[in-house]
């Protein structure tokens, strides 16, 4: 990342904190997946219930959440313990397809997830954290956590029915992408990891200094705007670079900033275009391309 394009980093380090502050508040966590998790009380609902939220995060958010409500409520207040008690019985020909999956996939992924706790639970463990561990122990980097958990899934999926590799549910697992960013998946660890408000901070072994930036759609229009990086593909290289950007700012947590940028294009606080009354009042103005070439457009004109 050229240095010539980036202000000061006090001055982007002021502006980050204040963005921060604006914007990392109970109120606005009704605008994130992560909700879903605050409706459950125990620590092993809320992973569960997290897992499935971020593994179903994509597409159009009131449908995901019509889904996801579709999903949880027959399993009342306690979702997980009743997962593990009674199976997936209850929704037979009932749920219906979501997105890509079929009912079948979603069904046969939810018995996975039942086999996965019922192993853990046996070394007496109540979440699935051993699991995001790397096949082979010297390879570091999350994305290899990642792949760990997937293989393990896909290992009880081959025992339940050796012929499940439909595009639906190899796409819920997040199969078959060796450059794919793991959006999903990473921002499921980062609900799981970081000890600060508006995550969850189950997890112990894992590091806040190990996660990687969730890709979506707005940290990647946002990444570039603010001159956080030049590239455009949407894969864990950007995803890397972004992370790598902010760990010179946050070195234990590089994800700090995550819940709080996200609500810039959630909240259609940003329009990734000049708007006035948006872009006057916002926290990142004096980081931001677009405002930038703005302030030197009127700046040449009064010149002039």
């Amino acid at each position: 990342m050229p240095s010539s394009t980036l202000p000061k980093e006090k001055n982007l380090k002021k502006s980050f904190d204040l963005l921060y502050k604006n914007y990392t508040k109970p109120e606005f966590l009704d605008s994130d997946p992560l909700f879903l998790c605050y409706l459950y009380d125990s620590p092993e609902d809320r992973e569960f219930v997290g897992l499935l939220s971020a593994l179903f995060a994509y597409g159009n958010v009131t449908a995901i959440r019509g889904f996801l409500s579709r999903l949880l409520e027959p399993m009342g207040k306690n979702p997980k313990q009743y997962l593990l008690n009674h199976g997936t019985k209850i929704w037979k020909n009932k749920l219906g397809p979501y997105r890509f999956q079929k009912e079948k996939d979603i069904l046969l992924f939810l018995q996975a997830i039942r086999l996965a706790y019922l192993e853990i639970e046996k070394s007496g463990e109540k979440f699935l954290e051993s699991w995001f561990s790397p096949i082979h122990p010297k390879d570091p980097g999350l994305e290899k956590r990642i792949s760990g958990f997937q293989s393990r899934i896909s290992e009880i999926l081959n025992d339940l029915d050796p012929g499940w590799k439909s595009y639906g549910l190899g796409f819920l697992i997040g199969l078959g992408n060796p450059k794919s960013a793991h959006k999903r998946y990473c921002m499921f660890l980062r609900w799981m990891v970081r000890k600060e408000g508006p995550d969850l901070g189950l997890y112990k072994q894992i590091q806040t200094s190990e996660l990687l930036f969730p890709l979506d759609t707005h940290i990647n229009r946002l990444s570039n705007i603010l001159g956080i990086t030049e590239r455009r593909t949407s894969d864990l290289k950007k995803s890397r670079e972004i992370t790598d950007y902010f760990q010179k700012f946050y070195p234990e947590d590089p994800l700090r900033m995550d819940f709080a940028l996200c609500r810039l294009g959630i909240l259609r606080k940003c329009k990734t275009a000049y708007v006035a009354e948006l872009c006057e009042s916002c926290d990142l103005k004096e980081v931001c391309k677009i405002y930038g070439k703005k302030k030197k457009k009127v700046g040449t004109a009064t010149e002039n």
